[in-house]
């Protein structure tokens, strides 16, 4: 198995697992919904982008930096030097992250509605352990491990939906004839689940540490020159300061359209309560569904980082291409036909996740027009990952910058000249604007670093076309389905299996002669080689 294969069955094992953890995420927020109403969901939503912008801040992107930094000392041999980094990188997360999870619990009635005060505080000490989280994985990536990564996300999921929707029933219970109370405490109970969800995972990952982790390298191998800890500590922070600031900012978007949304509607005269329940359809219908896909790419991403960086330390730019192109082959051609799927398929989607007759109409539109984004998310998502690999951490960052001026702005005028009962639907607009600037941007910094060749036909136009024949054929077996049985979740379910083979029977179609590009997908090669014999 050669280093692209190696790097695309990590992916896939992360991939499946983030993909079974979007999965889950979705099946359980439809009860919660159910619990604790849009305008429930609008407060949790409103408490987690905030609680996400100082995870971004003081931890978010440690597991990507000590992957990088870890696995450029193990591809030289300097397994003392990678577990000093390791030491030093618990120190620094110890310290950032205790002090923005103090921060946010005592300004938390200054920067949240007043609904989302209690939400807020509750995940306020999920900010001190997740960064604890975010090096455990980081050190596994390094050994081009995602196992461990992988059942760690599953395990803290499913935690996370199980506490979620108890502490959620019992926290709204005694206030049924009370909605505004009831919405502000069935979302405290969300983020308790939140909470919950990554306590396990990290005593999951410490375990697999004290028992495997400290044997994953040659420790007799003892380096003639081992940095001391201020050296250590300025390389991650090197490291760590600009991936945290343009993770930061792509990540802002989030928080930026919470308020502008918020800010700008009251504004226009549109009711408080209105205004939540209807950020609540977005951010807790939408943008749920549309992660999914995204998953494959960030996972691909955090797959490819370790290689890369090992590839672009020995000055190997043959391998670092090979893998750019793995990369960005295997994930244009599972995100495709994802997006067209979401778009064409939005409203039975939506019928059967989030049943709530008076919104389900707005969910699915709102899926449909940002359906493209999911595209373009994923591409801008691992291409923000490779050039952190190779080092160019400045350029996302000043990339996320421009899209998100521009998105504000677009945002911002869209709100004023959008009528108020189409108004939620700027907010899919918006972060369609932004991630393809994201898109555009990242790609062509990345062609120029790395002299990567793309080959538009294999990458984009081959899925697209796939894809295209695939929606025509799932909207029209959907419709006939529906008109024989009024039903929805049968038709839909059998609707998608046939979608999937359409779509890779189409796809084998167009690859025929050059099938060993297809090789390189976990388990389809073995459908390929049996379909020779």
């Amino acid at each position: 198995m050669n280093k692209s294969q190696r790097i695309v069955k990590q992916a896939g094992i992360l991939a499946l697992a983030g993909i079974l953890v979007r999965i889950i995420g979705v099946l359980y927020r439809s009860p919660l919904t159910a619990m604790i109403g849009d305008e429930g969901n609008g407060y949790y939503s409103t408490a987690y982008n905030i609680y996400s912008l100082v995870l971004l801040i003081s931890s978010y992107s440690i597991p990507t930096a000590i992957s990088k930094l870890i696995s450029e000392k193990i591809v030289l041999n300097q397994y003392d030097h990678a577990r000093k980094i390791f030491k030093y990188a618990i120190l620094y997360v110890t310290v950032v992250s205790g002090i923005a999870a103090l921060l946010a619990f005592v300004l938390a009635p200054w920067i949240v509605p007043k609904g989302a005060i209690f939400a807020l505080r509750i995940l306020c000490p999920t900010i001190f352990l997740s960064g604890l989280v975010g090096v455990l994985r980081g050190y596994f990536q390094a050994y081009s491990t995602t196992v461990y990564t992988s059942i760690s996300q599953i395990l803290e999921q499913i935690f996370n939906a199980i506490v979620s929707v108890l502490a959620a029933y019992l926290f709204v219970k005694p206030y049924l004839n009370q909605p505004h109370l009831k919405a502000s405490m069935g979302a405290g109970g969300s983020a308790l689940g939140t909470g919950a969800g990554v306590a396990i995972a990290l005593a999951f990952l410490f375990f697999m540490f004290l028992t495997r982790g400290k044997h994953m390298s040659d420790e007799s191998n003892a380096d003639p020159y081992v940095e001391d800890g201020k050296q250590i500590l300025h390389a991650i922070l090197t490291i760590v300061t600009p991936i945290i600031i343009a993770t930061c900012v792509y990540n802002l978007v989030a928080t930026i359209d919470m308020y502008i949304y918020q800010i700008g509607m009251g504004l226009k005269g549109m009711n408080h309560t209105d205004i939540i329940k209807s950020y609540g359809v977005y951010a807790g219908k939408y943008v749920v569904l549309m992660n999914v896909p995204v998953a494959l790419a960030s996972a691909m991403s955090t797959a490819s980082i370790p290689a890369i960086s090992g590839s672009y330390a020995l000055k190997n730019m043959k391998d670092v291409r090979s893998s750019i192109d793995s990369a960005i082959s295997v994930t244009m051609l599972v995100i495709i036909p994802c997006a067209v799927g979401l778009a064409v398929l939005s409203y039975p989607i939506m019928g059967v996740l989030f049943p709530q007759k008076e919104t389900i109409k707005m969910a699915s539109l709102c899926l449909t027009i940002g359906a493209p984004a999911t595209i373009f998310y994923g591409l801008s998502t691992l291409s923000n990952g490779i050039l952190q690999a190779i080092g160019a951490v400045n350029v996302p960052l000043k990339n996320a910058i421009n899209a998100l001026v521009v998105h504000a702005i677009v945002l911002v005028l869209l709100i004023v000249v959008v009528p108020n009962a189409y108004a939620v639907y700027t907010l899919p607009l918006g972060t369609m604007v932004y991630a393809f600037q994201m898109c555009i941007t990242n790609q062509r910094a990345m062609k120029k670093l790395t002299h990567y060749k793309y080959h538009p036909k294999r990458l984009f136009m081959i899925p697209i076309i796939a894809s295209v024949i695939m929606g025509v054929g799932v909207y029209g077996i959907y419709q006939l389905l529906f008109m024989l049985t009024r039903r929805v979740f049968l038709p839909l379910m059998l609707s998608v299996l046939l979608g999937i083979l359409i779509y890779f029977v189409v796809i084998i179609f167009f690859y025929q002669g050059r099938e060993e590009q297809l090789n390189q997908i976990p388990y389809l090669n073995r459908v390929l080689r049996k379909l020779k014999h």
